[in-house]
């Protein structure tokens, strides 16, 4: 079976290398089929070079991934589902192709995205392995099944197909290379999607590996892609010395959480190339440890010389001024390179915070958007402390940014 893999992602601050669909690809063409990408990210004339890519590989099917669903981040919103409808609904009508998505995003609701995007089939978690019996079963959809799901595996390996994508394209726009060492989170955030997933671990030598061959390709700066590196430290500390040990020159940034740390790994990362890291922090009914750990880990990455800046996330239910005010001082003392603060939680269906807060009369006051239906697939958010004294309280402290009022990401700007 020919599988037209299709990248609808035309987001440009920064633009992002779509590498599951690289991962995905090399899956497709070790199980017996083909795959071709279609990248639209810098595409003038998306609807005509669909048309030629069908036309050129004559696919069976044709894959749409659902990265986001939308920026995330309040002020500067951008809503990505519409323009992703009008590419499945021009592959469907024009070229009679049945239209399977899948991606980061399409988890946060398969069903639910499934029908605003009048997709076919929707593929729930990593979809290296399990895209293969998709593409194996006879009679797709006739009897009804709409919702495909990634069958979990500890250990995952997975090739990725080089040379689909024009990454020159990416540098001038300040999008970077990617790689991930495992899928999945072990950590409970009541207000993230991948929260509490199947966590699967690639092989150390096969991530290693990969990086060399994209070095001899040319590239030389990379982003981590996994939600965030440190889920194993056993596994962190292989990684470095495997990636120490072969000799590569490279620079790279990641995210982290405030656990699963020593000053080993914080000395190895510096010495295989990690020049910054950011720390996910969120101010959900924590207790001291959990603050005492972001204080180790700032002073570890000083300490090594990495920067690290921070993502932090408040303004949740309950929380008052004196409660932020204390956070932003903690920051304050420790000094990392910046804290970007963020008070508008993005509502989505299944996360904890959401059924926390529609409990309450008085909470859904504070909620922005149109939830009626449910499905919190259009942009909802909860805040509850304004732009506005949010920036009395930071008082012009230039260690603080609101995040939202710039498009981009830490590792570009």
């Amino acid at each position: 079976m020919k599988v037209l893999l299709i990248n609808p992602n035309r987001y440009l601050f920064p633009p992002v290398p779509p590498i599951g669909l690289e991962y995905l690809a090399a899956s497709i063409g070790r199980g017996g089929h083909s795959a071709e990408i279609l990248d639209l990210c810098f595409s003038s004339e998306p609807f005509g070079d669909m048309d030629k890519a069908v036309a050129s590989f004559c696919p069976d099917v044709a894959g749409v991934t659902v990265r986001n669903i939308d920026t995330v981040l309040f002020h500067t919103n951008e809503f990505f589902l519409d323009e992703i409808r009008a590419y499945v609904e021009h592959i469907k009508s024009k070229h009679g192709l049945k239209v399977l998505i899948g991606g980061a995003g399409v988890s946060v609701n398969p069903e639910g995205l499934r029908e605003y995007l009048n997709a076919d089939y929707a593929f729930a978690g990593p979809a290296e392995h399990g895209i293969i019996d998709f593409l194996d079963m006879p009679d797709k959809g006739i009897k009804g099944e709409r919702i495909f799901r990634q069958k979990y595996r500890y250990d995952i390996s997975c090739a990725r197909k080089y040379n689909s994508l024009i990454y020159g394209l990416y540098r001038e726009q300040g999008g970077i290379a990617g790689f991930k060492t495992h899928n999945g989170c072990g950590a409970s955030c009541i207000y993230c999607i991948e929260a509490n997933t199947p966590v699967s671990f690639r092989p150390v030598a096969e991530v290693v590996s990969e990086l060399e061959k994209l070095v001899e390709r040319g590239f030389d700066r990379f982003h981590l892609c996994d939600s965030e590196f440190n889920e194993d430290l056993d596994y962190c500390l292989d990684f470095c010395k495997a990636l120490k040990s072969s000799g590569l020159k490279i620079d790279w940034a990641l995210y982290m959480k405030p656990s699963n740390y020593n000053l080993k790994l914080f000395r190895l990362m510096k010495e295989t190339g990690v020049s910054l890291i950011t720390l996910t922090v969120d101010s959900w009914k924590k207790c001291p440890l959990y603050w005492s750990d972001i204080e180790r880990i700032i002073f570890s990455a000083k300490a090594c010389g990495i920067r690290i800046v921070i993502d932090f996330l408040t303004g949740f239910p309950y929380e008052d001024d004196e409660t932020l005010k204390f956070y932003l001082d903690l920051f304050k003392r420790v000094g990392p390179d910046k804290v970007g603060v963020n008070t508008y939680i993005r509502l989505y269906k299944k996360p904890a915070v959401t059924a926390i807060i529609m409990r309450s009369e008085a909470l859904k006051a504070h909620i922005i958007g149109d939830f009626a239906d449910g499905s919190f697939i259009k942009p909802v958010f909860y805040n509850q402390l304004s732009t506005e004294r949010l920036e009395e309280l930071i008082g012009g402290d230039p260690l603080f940014r609101i995040e939202g009022t710039e498009k981009g990401v830490n590792y570009s700007r």
